[in-house]
This record gives structure tokens, sequence and C-alpha cells, in this order.
């Protein structure tokens, strides 16, 4: 069983978007997919839309164990609710839900350094899941910054990276954006899948076919 942990270079990057449209193609593919969002913040369908795209009948409760109304950090949004995160939990959910799948995609909340308790970041998730990470970055003025600063630190906690998709979450363009992939490719060293755009339509099929005609799922897969 191959996997990815999913995080951004902030909130509101389009994660959700890549993931769906990443699990659309690979079951379209022919995958047996996984997906997990283990904690949700802010009342949002992320998980729901995950499940969807899986193609299968994946209990709620096991792909979200976590799920809080306040749009918030993991660690803040359970506080709020007299509620504690703990990765046990967690790990018991991933090990039901990977017990039969060839693939795994796990969504984390935010950007990877964003706090899960008081004890554990994003991406301390990922390393206690063993997964590589996938980051999903805008394509816009900022994105070098922002993206490698996520690829170090992953790196400092030696999460090894599998590289980076941008999401085109606004228009239009700017005169940056031709640039910024192999700046990240070059400074990061890390490979470029490269961008999802923005669609018309949210469900698996379109994001399915929008992951077939603009990213490299075949390198990403042979780095899975």
């Amino acid at each position: 069983m191959s996997g990815l942990f999913v995080t951004g270079t902030d909130t509101g990057v389009g994660k959700t978007v890549v993931s769906c449209a990443l699990v659309a193609a690979f079951a379209r593919r022919g995958r047996r997919v996984a997906v997990m969002k283990p904690c949700e913040t802010g009342g949002g369908d992320d998980a729901q839309r995950l499940i969807a795209a899986s193609g299968r009948s994946l209990p709620l409760d096991d792909v979200s164990p976590y799920r809080f109304p306040l749009p918030a950090s993991p660690e803040v949004a359970a506080q709020t609710a007299n509620a504690r995160i703990e990765l046990a939990t967690i790990r018991a959910a991933y090990d039901r839900l990977t017990a039969d799948a060839q693939l795994t995609l796990v969504e984390g909340a935010g950007g990877i350094l964003v706090p899960l308790t008081p004890e554990l970041a994003m991406v301390d998730l990922a390393a206690a899941l063993a997964l590589p990470v996938l980051i999903v970055a805008r394509p816009s003025l900022g994105t070098v910054n922002h993206t490698l600063l996520t690829i170090e630190a992953a790196r400092r906690r030696s999460v090894r990276v599998l590289g980076v998709v941008f999401s085109r979450t606004a228009e239009p363009a700017g005169p940056d954006e031709p640039t910024n992939p192999a700046a990240i490719a070059r400074h990061g060293e890390v490979p470029i899948f490269g961008t999802l755009p923005r669609v018309a339509a949210l469900d698996p099929a379109t994001l399915a076919s929008a992951a077939e005609q603009h990213l490299d799922l075949d390198r990403l897969a042979a780095l899975l």
C-alpha cells in the first residue's frame, strides 16, 4: 500500500480540490483508494467530498475522526470544544481504512506547521503515519518563499517531500507565474507535477479529467 499526505502552503490554497482530483483520477485508473481528513474544523465538508471522490462507501467517523465547528487550528478548535486530539485515535482509524487499500491520501488542515495538539504540528502527523508530503501551493506572487519554507519544515523533521502541485484559485495570472515553478524546483530540489486550473464543476468526474489533463500523474505515481 502506498500513500501520501497532502499539505498546503497556507489555508485556502486548494488542498481539497487537488486532493479530490487526485483521488478521483487514481480511482478512475482502477486504484482502490482510501482517504482521510483526520481533523476538520469550521464545519466544512472536505471529508465527505473526499469520500465521494474515492467512489467508495467509507465511514465518515474513520475518514474524519475529529470534526469541530470553530474555524481555527485543530488544537484551538478542539480546546474550544473541550476535546483533545489523540494521535492513537487517528492511527487506529487510518489502519482500518487502509487495510484493503492500494493507495491512501490523507489531507491535512491548513499548512504543515499548523498545531494539531499542544505538542504536535500537522507535520508530526505525516511523520507518525510514515507518509511523504505533497505540497499544494498558489501559483501567484509569494509562492516561492511560502513553498520553500514548507519544504524546509518537512525536511527538518525527516519527512520526505514528493513535490509540488499548483492550484489556481484566483484569476488573473501575474507576470511572475511562468518563472515560479522553475525557481521552486531548483531551490527546493523537488519535482513540480503541474497546475490544476479552476474548474467549473467540482464533481469527481470533472476533477478526475482535470487532473489527467493538467497533472503529471504517472510521475507522481512512480514516486509513491
